[in-house]
């Protein structure tokens, strides 16, 4: 609930009336921190996006970039790319501001070494002067110390902010592509590959702006040879054997970035069969439950999964590579160098020993961190480019509008216009709206006709033969033709290709201005009734309610607790399969269109029902339209207009049904329902009977109402507070043993104390004579720290990385395991995508994200201690300052932490909206592109982008007000060190040794920070993920007992007082139920849509468990194990279900037939 007076929370940092102040210090997000500390922080609580940050206004810059791209490279060999596009987006304005914030970072690291020197050179003296200078250049380091880290925040915010942009646009022309494409390239581009794209590949782009990798890239030609410079004058030219040392590790680097990213490219692969075979699952469900195959799906997605987690563990490799050297390679310099300096005759000072480890530190940090890291960046956002350019590059369909930032205005109703598509070959194509030779006046004399001239269609994945061949025919307006012919013989094509959703070689198709297609397969999207039927329609009551009436939908509606306004969840899971094909058809007549084409929409009800809405609706309230219908009823053909008969993709007889009775029907093997008579049963339907009607919408009102009643799409959950260490430890023990545990973290410390040693050793070095200093041993001892360093910083990079991968692998096959074991509620009540979200990105996130930043937070950390440690050691009056420091430090990240953690977890759920629009779009294409409705399914999209975008904005920006503020208290720490080293004459060396370590940790505080605060944001997924591993199982998977031997033998069924509920504290669908049915002979089941038949299925199945007693030849079912029980019981279901794979796989899905045994079946 919202305070009284509390004003939305703005999401942009740049508006008007933000003053510079508040700005620089992020002071604009303090409203959000006082909300997120006091309670609980929701979307609502945000101001919408400005222009300039929608997603609208970043995918048509791209949009017009890539279109501009294609037009260059048409004609050339050469195709377009896509990152000159994404490259193109930023604005020069934009891209100097970046280079200047990022000159600011830089000219501090010039800095801090030179300050470290004159304040050393001042204590070396036999009695420090205390001057005026001296404390001025104390007062200057920890102020330029404060404005240099800053710039760095100010920088990265820049670029993550364009990173979210760019993200959002290609997310945009990745849906606009989708909206455009195929039917065979939308086979070939799974759901699951498609969600790939949106979520884990556009992620690279977020992760790894363009503009943060160039920027990583000049700070290595930029500064280090600066450094360079200042090396030789101020140290000498021996100091050039460490800044060697360092150069020959970028080729190391560079390799290693490029090894990665090949493996990321691999990773991606590997990834979208997972995530395509995981969607295949979570689909049909249903189907595997009913086949007890959720152990041979699980053991196909472990397999996959292995493949997958053995690139990951090659990528560990390669990054432990690099996280052990990014924190050894400057004592590795600083060796040499010193090996040098002592050998030539130079005396070993804490001036010169100090001032070059300062200098090699602001090296290292471009060597090692910005040129592996950046260009690993830059590597894996080409690579994912290059997968999304894959993409859009796919062929578009013949005739589709793939620009959709401008509305197609059609005239619906009663217009005489007419579209004529003419196609002489896959590459000339022509479409004309209206034809252009015919004036309105004459268009009005015209009666609207549907002519199909020579049309042929060839699929591409066909060597040899056409769907499609010299199809032919016209028909009037008022009129009703039937399509018939034997399964494949080309009927769904032919209505898909009139629709304008299959490519055709040649042919010419003219129809009237306005269509309505109704595919085989009904296609409900998560909304309500009404907004489904409507569909962007205007609503008009009058019509609204002859069209319920005509669909058989009226007392449907009456009877659902919130009527038409009721949601019917994601692929309409509410409803049962003849009213989703219902709802399905009221779609298109609400339309009012010229011309219908209806695919076999009466299969999915009951015969009663299709004679129905076949009279009502077909020949009744559309009587004076153009309809097209395929079906295999003849009752249906003999009311009919024409009826054409198809074979293998020809025109085998055109006429009325008495003409092509005899002549056609005979000749081709089509459904027994042809020659078996049918007999009429007008006098039986009784329509107009309200009795009849009555007690059936009575007995299926009750139903219905059980169905449906509180049973909603769940809202994803989203905890509160902060992630526990119980969830911490949780994550671990998945992977490893609780001592196993112990002992990793123990490495880290003793890796830590190794890397630090060398630089203790130093401080001590520069205290011996010049003559001390040749000891050979020195030189020895120095090289076994600078070795041990080396090797327990890798071993603990390589263990960490290691565990975590383990981890991830471990709580996947946990998460599979309960999935699989889910009751089917839960996939009716959790859209695709949303569980898609947890397999994709939240598992992406422990897979690649997680670890890398778990072991950069720790390394951090550990690093700040011992920065926190080394000056406290040397001195001990910086306990004076490092105690209220730490305080204040903890209480703000204590206190930011409340409100980034809300904010991370807003934006986890705020994702998954984007991949379940995408999910549900893809399932809905033909119904969408044929109702011209891709606009505002586009606006769909960028309204759930930009929701997403604000709560993204909002954590980039916690982050950085976090990191802001900590940066002031470390300034102020390097200012307190340093007076304290002035005013008690601290000893020259332990001064120096303390101050690198401060500085150093100036940029390292700031990061280890936000570090944490992104492990924790990290966490937030796996815990996620955890919470899925804890689903609820469906009961009777625990149960050993297995059923007798060859049972059932007999087939005796029996319930008593059997009882069903689809969910708990729901009404009963079945009612005290009794039956017993004789082994061996055969029962039909009747009823109305929706008067429980399915239930009875879904009880013997067990989907959900029933009360009472079902027995299966004396033995009940509820004491046997669950799988072993289903595979004992054949169900044909209602929905047929085709997996990814050959024929052969589907026919053998648990691969235990020979090939002869297939054959013969």
């Amino acid at each position: 609930m919202k305070t009284a007076g509390y004003q939305k929370l703005s999401v942009d940092a740049d508006l008007e009336g933000v003053s510079c102040v508040s700005f620089l210090l992020f002071q604009w997000m303090n409203n959000i921190f006082k909300k997120g500390s006091r309670g609980t922080i929701e979307e609502s609580d945000f101001e919408p996006l400005s222009r300039e940050h929608s997603t609208e206004f970043f995918t048509n810059r791209l949009q017009e970039n890539w279109k501009e791209e294609k037009t260059n490279r048409k004609g050339s060999e050469q195709r377009p790319q896509l990152w000159k596009s994404v490259i193109k987006m930023i604005s020069l304005k934009d891209a100097v501001i970046i280079l200047l914030l990022y000159v600011v970072s830089l000219l501090w690291r010039l800095f801090r070494p030179l300050f470290l020197g004159y304040l050393v050179s001042s204590l070396m003296e036999a009695e420090p002067q205390k001057s005026l200078l001296l404390y001025g250049c104390v007062m200057a380091m920890g102020i330029c110390a404060f404005i240099g880290v800053s710039g760095v925040h100010h920088h990265s915010y820049k670029c993550d902010v364009y990173g979210i942009g760019i993200s959002s646009a290609l997310k945009g022309l990745i849906y606009q592509k989708i909206l455009s494409l195929n039917k065979t390239d939308i086979l070939k581009f799974t759901t699951g590959r498609v969600i790939d794209l949106v979520s884990n590949d556009v992620q690279r782009l977020e992760d790894h702006t363009v503009l943060w990798g160039i920027s990583a890239l000049l700070d290595f030609f930029l500064l280090v040879p600066i450094i360079v410079v200042l090396l030789v004058y101020f140290i000498g030219w021996q100091a050039l054997m460490g800044v060697t040392c360092l150069f020959l590790l970028v080729p190391y680097f560079i390799g290693l970035s490029y090894v990665f990213a090949v493996l990321r490219l691999k990773t991606a692969a590997s990834s979208d069969k997972r995530i395509s075979l995981l969607n295949q699952v979570i689909s049909g469900i249903r189907a595997i439950k009913t086949q007890a195959l959720e152990d041979k799906f699980r053991e196909k997605i472990k397999s996959v999964r292995r493949d997958e987690i053995n690139i990951i563990r090659k990528k560990s490799v390669a990054l432990s590579a690099v996280a052990a050297l990014e924190y050894t390679a400057v004592p590795l310099a600083m060796l040499v160098s010193i090996i040098t300096l002592v050998l030539t005759g130079q005396a070993l000072t804490p001036f010169n020993a100090f001032m070059l480890l300062s200098f090699l530190n602001a090296a290292r940090q471009s060597v090692c961190f910005y040129v592996p890291y950046g260009l690993l960046g830059v590597y894996e956002a080409y690579f994912s480019l290059k997968r999304i350019e894959d993409f859009l590059l796919l062929e578009d369909l013949p005739g589709s509008c793939h620009d959709h930032s401008i509305k197609r205005t059609l005239n619906t109703g009663g217009s005489t216009s007419k579209f004529t598509r003419t196609v002489s070959n896959q590459r000339d194509r022509t479409v004309k709206v209206p034809s252009a030779v015919d004036s309105d006046e004459e268009l009005l004399l015209k009666p609207a006709t549907l002519e199909v001239l020579i049309l042929t269609s060839k699929e591409k994945t066909r060597d040899n033969g056409f769907i499609l061949q010299d199809v032919e025919f016209s028909m009037g307006s008022q009129t009703l033709t039937v399509i018939t012919g034997p399964v494949g013989s080309g009927k769904s094509t032919l209505l898909s290709a009139i629709a304008g959703e299959v490519s055709v070689e040649a042919g010419t198709i003219t129809w009237p201005s306005s269509l309505a297609y109704v595919p085989q397969i009904p296609w409900v999207f998560s909304g309500t009734i009404r907004e489904n039927i409507l569909f962007g329609q205007p609503y008009n009551q009058d019509k609204y309610s002859r069209i319920l009436e005509a669909c058989s939908l009226t007392e449907d509606v009456r009877l659902l607790p919130n009527g038409d306004q009721t949601v019917v969840g994601e692929l309409g899971a509410v409803l049962s399969g003849g009213q989703r094909a219902r709802v399905s058809l009221a779609r298109a007549v609400y339309m009012d269109a010229d011309l219908y084409l209806f695919d076999d929409p009466l299969s999915a009800v009951d015969m009663k029902v299709s004679q129905y809405i076949f009279q009502k609706c077909i020949k009744g309230l559309l009587s004076n339209k153009i309809r097209v219908l395929t079906s295999h009823q003849e009752q249906h053909m003999k009311e009919a207009d024409r009826v054409i008969v198809l074979s293998k993709g020809r025109v085998l007889a055109n006429g009325t049904f008495s003409e092509v009775q005899e002549n056609s029907l005979r000749d081709i093997n089509l459904n027994p329902s042809y020659k078996k008579p049918v007999r009429d049963r007008k006098s039986d339907m009784r329509l107009d009977s309200e009795s009849e009607n009555e007690l059936e919408f009575k007995e299926r009102g009750m139903i219905l109402q059980h169905q449906v009643k509180d049973l909603e799409i769940s809202k994803e959950d989203r905890t509160i507070g902060s992630v526990t260490l119980t969830t911490y430890w949780d994550y671990f023990r998945s992977g490893l043993h609780a001592l196993a545990i112990v002992g990793l973290f123990c490495l880290f410390f003793i890796a830590q104390v190794m890397i630090v040693s060398p630089d203790v050793w130093l401080s001590f070095l520069t205290k011996k004579s010049q003559e001390e200093q040749k000891d050979k041993l020195n030189f020895i001892f120095y090289g076994c720290l600078v070795l041990g360093s080396l090797i327990f910083s890798s071993i603990r990079a390589y263990a960490f990385l290691w565990t975590s991968v383990r981890c991830s692998e471990r709580l996947h096959d946990k998460m599979v395991a309960a999935i699989v074991q889910a009751p089917v509620l839960f996939f009716d009540s959790n859209p695709v995508g949303r569980i898609l979200n947890r397999f994709s990105k939240d598992v992406g996130y422990l897979d690649e994200l997680l670890p890398k930043t778990f072991l950069t937070a720790i390394q951090l950390t550990l690093l700040i201690l011992a920065s926190t440690i080394m000056p406290t050691f040397t001195n001990f009056w910086v306990l004076l300052i490092v105690v209220p420091l730490a305080v204040i430090a903890v209480y703000i990240s204590m206190y930011s932490l409340k409100t980034s953690r809300q904010l991370k977890r807003l934006e986890s759920i705020n994702r998954s909206p984007v991949f379940s629009h995408v999910s549900e779009t893809l399932n809905g294409l033909e119904t969408i592109r044929t109702r011209r409705r891709q606009r505002d399914f586009v606006e769909d999209l960028y309204r759930y982008q930009d929701v997403h975008t604000q709560s993204y904005i909002m954590v980039l920006a916690s982050e950085r007000w976090l990191g802001i503020r900590m940066t002031f208290l470390i300034s102020l720490f390097i200012l307190a060190v340093a007076l304290a080293a002035i005013l008690v004459s601290q000893d020259a060396a332990f001064a120096a040794l303390g101050l690198v370590y401060v500085i150093e940790s100036a940029e390292q505080m700031d990061f280890s920070v936000r570090k944490m605060a992104e492990v924790e944001n990290c966490m937030t997924s796996a815990e996620r993920v955890m919470a899925y591993t804890k689903l609820d199982h469906e009961p009777g998977y625990q149960v050993k007992q297995l059923p007798p031997k060859h049972w059932p033998l007999e087939g005796n069924i029996t319930f008593q007082d059997m009882s069903l509920t689809y969910y708990p504290g729901g009404p009963q669908v079945l009612k005290k139920f009794n039956l017993h049915v004789e082994g061996g002979t055969n029962i039909g089941v009747v009823g109305r849509t929706g008067a429980g038949k399915s239930s009875l299925v879904a009880a013997l199945l067990r989907m959900p468990d029933p009360h009472g007693v079902i027995m299966i030849d004396d033995v009940l079912i509820k004491d046997v194990n669950l799988q072993q029980a289903r595979r004992c019981i054949s169900v044909l279901g209602q929905s047929p279900i085709l997996f990814s794979g050959s024929l052969r796989e589907n026919l053998d899905l648990e691969e235990g037939f020979q090939d002869l045994e297939m054959w013969r079946a």
